[in-house]
């Protein structure tokens, strides 16, 4: 249990302690099927900044109104980097989430609604 909140599992996604149902749930399938152990170390040992980068660079050409969702708090991906994002996108709108790490939907499950709900209704 303590170990799900170390850095390196769930301690920096989360701000607060997610329950144990949730990440049993979470981890279940990688600790039971050797095929999903198998995509993720290869996603590890693969993994391309430039190629993450590139495509980042094809979302300028999306058109479609687009909704960015970060932590203000986030110590895995940065705000800066949700700021990026959005300014990438020709019709993107950031939405900053305070009081939160990388796991909104764990942290401020009301504020991500909210958020949600209301470019839904704004959205033509």
């Amino acid at each position: 249990r303590a170990l799900r909140r170390l850095p390196l599992a769930f301690g920096w996604m989360a701000k607060r302690p997610i329950p144990r149902e949730i990440t049993d749930a979470w981890l279940r399938p990688l600790l039971s099927q050797r095929e999903i152990r198998r995509d993720l170390l290869k996603y590890l040992r693969h993994y391309n900044k430039g190629d993450l980068l590139a495509a980042a660079e094809r979302l300028r050409s999306f058109d479609r109104p687009a909704l960015v969702i970060w932590a203000l708090e986030d110590r895995v991906m940065p705000p800066a980097h949700g700021r990026r994002l959005a300014a990438l996108l020709p019709h993107g709108q950031l939405i900053e989430i305070a009081d939160s790490y990388t796991l909104i939907p764990e942290d401020q499950p009301g504020e991500l609604a909210r958020a949600i709900r209301q470019f839904i209704r704004d959205t033509p």
